[in-house]
């Protein structure tokens, strides 16, 4: 029996998955499955560029704020919430569409990590990964950091302590939170904290594109996503 078929955009920081993930959703009757290993978590939202609740109106979005902040959430976890969000997708005869950075969270979709026996992918999948070049990321980045901090970051930070969320939990989630508690410390300045954040957050991209390198028969593209991206789709589902 054909395996049902399962859209995966993955890509490095700052490449613009989760605003062409809507536009393909919206395009080929899709729902988005959330593939971020820090958006899972309710209240995180503008250190981890959550998707909006405007946004999430336009495309129904699965896997987003389903955890509590300071909880244990693993690959395990995740796997299981995904596998059941995916298969309600298609039982209402829509496209999947597993969007997101976090490498390990996709892997153990596409390839179906066995955690007690071998992998046994359960999907036919095209996997289309995003990796621009960095000079057209760095400066995203930099914009990145200033509109966060604009949008009220450290305060949401600050609002996460105040509920009992641990210094310790929020530090061990890197980048954002990391500096968003070291600023509150009063450990760095906000010109030292907006250049370290860049700097970590382009040594974790170097990683990522490390990372989706070794992925198994994907589709690389570096620019004209959208384009590139609905020609694949359109094939794949045809």
């Amino acid at each position: 029996m054909a395996k049902p078929k399962l859209i995966s955009l993955v890509g490095i920081t700052a490449s613009g998955k989760s605003a062409l993930g809507i536009k393909l959703a919206q395009e080929f009757n899709g729902e988005i499955v959330s593939c971020d290993s820090r958006q899972i978590y309710i209240g995180l939202d503008i250190g981890t560029a959550k998707v909006t609740q405007q946004e999430q109106a336009l495309v129904k979005h699965h896997l987003i704020d389903v955890a509590t902040p300071g909880k244990t959430f693993n690959v395990f976890d995740f796997q299981k919430m995904a596998y059941t969000a995916i298969d309600d997708i298609l039982a209402r005869g829509k496209v999947p569409i597993l969007v997101g950075g976090s490498g390990l969270y996709s892997r153990s979709i596409v390839e179906g990590y066995g955690f007690k026996d071998k992998p046994h992918a359960k999907y036919n999948v095209l996997q289309i990964c995003l990796v621009p070049p960095r000079e057209t990321v760095e400066p995203l980045v930099i914009k990145r950091i200033d509109e966060r901090l604009a949008q009220g970051m450290i305060a949401e930070t600050e609002g996460l302590i105040k509920q009992g969320v641990s210094k310790d939990w929020l530090r061990s989630l890197g980048l954002e939170y990391f500096w968003n508690v070291q600023y509150i410390e009063g450990s760095v300045t906000i010109d030292e904290y907006k250049r370290r954040l860049k700097d970590k957050t382009m040594q974790f991209i170097k990683r990522q594109r490390t990372w989706f390198r070794k992925e198994k028969d994907t589709m690389y593209l570096t620019d004209d996503f959208h384009k590139k991206s609905f020609e694949l789709i359109k094939a794949f589902l045809n």
